[in-house]
């Protein structure tokens, strides 16, 4: 985690040297920069922290949680087809839920929690394309992601130990 961490840090400030961005110009008082900026830093967070406990393993509950997070990004960011962004308690509730489901997905690695993994990636479901204000973001996880988790599982440890 804490490599990615100073990745992305060397990354940002590579691109404040090259003059590609800069620092000061951002618009840090927008509330739609503050909720898309604090989704995107808790999605990074999680995404380390949970990486150590699940390894590689690329399940249909991930794949379709990345879809949700693709599509809800590209509506939100580049085509703005099905974005809301007046609602902004109603944003801001959708990072609660999805840094809630965050540390609950985290804490169920560690309790070996099945119920908990499942409860955390619903709230992430429902926080993530919220927070970033896209509706058709809502529908996909609606549509295939509760569907595609419902069944997720911890890995077991004969997968683990490679047997």
């Amino acid at each position: 985690m804490v490599l990615r961490s100073i990745a992305i840090l060397v990354l940002i400030g590579m691109l404040w040297l090259l003059g590609v961005i800069d620092l000061e110009t951002l618009p840090w008082h927008s509330n739609e920069f503050q909720i898309c900026g604090v989704t995107v830093l808790l999605y990074l967070f999680w995404s380390a922290s949970e990486s150590k406990y699940r390894g590689d393993s690329e399940s249909l509950p991930y794949i379709v949680f990345y879809a949700v997070l693709l599509v809800s990004a590209v509506d939100s960011f580049l085509l703005e087809l099905t974005t809301y962004d007046s609602l902004w308690i109603l944003r801001w509730a959708g990072v609660v839920l999805f840094a809630a489901g965050s540390l609950i997905r985290v804490a169920a690695y560690r309790s070996r929690s099945v119920n908990n993994l499942r409860l955390g990636r619903y709230l992430q479901l429902a926080g993530l394309p919220v927070a970033l204000g896209s509706i058709t973001g809502t529908v996909v996880a609606l549509a295939a992601g509760i569907p595609g988790s419902i069944h997720e599982e911890l890995d077991r440890p004969d997968e683990e130990s490679g047997i």
